[in-house]
């Protein structure tokens, strides 16, 4: 369990107002899986790194214009870029 997970909680609306109000986005994302959640999208509770990885998501968005999915594979291709440095 990293810092993130234990330094904030957040409803949805609460998530969607810290990423420029664009819930679409955030419900795209989470059915791309790029954050995982425990039921209902409207009824869970977020953390500080679903935030951050919410955050980083629609940078991704916006600056290369990518679509959801697309967003989803950048990421995980840069989190298996990271990976393999640590492991250099």
């Amino acid at each position: 369990m990293s810092q993130y997970d234990q330094d904030v909680e957040l409803s949805f609306n609460e998530l969607v107002r810290a990423c420029g109000d664009q819930s679409d986005w955030v419900l795209s994302l989470i059915q791309e899986n790029v954050i995982t959640i425990s039921g209902e999208p409207h009824q869970a509770h977020y953390s500080g790194y679903h935030l951050a990885q919410v955050r980083r998501a629609y940078r991704i968005h916006r600056d290369f214009n990518a679509s959801a999915s697309a967003t989803a594979l950048i990421l995980e291709l840069l989190d298996e870029l990271e990976e393999l440095r640590r492991r250099a």
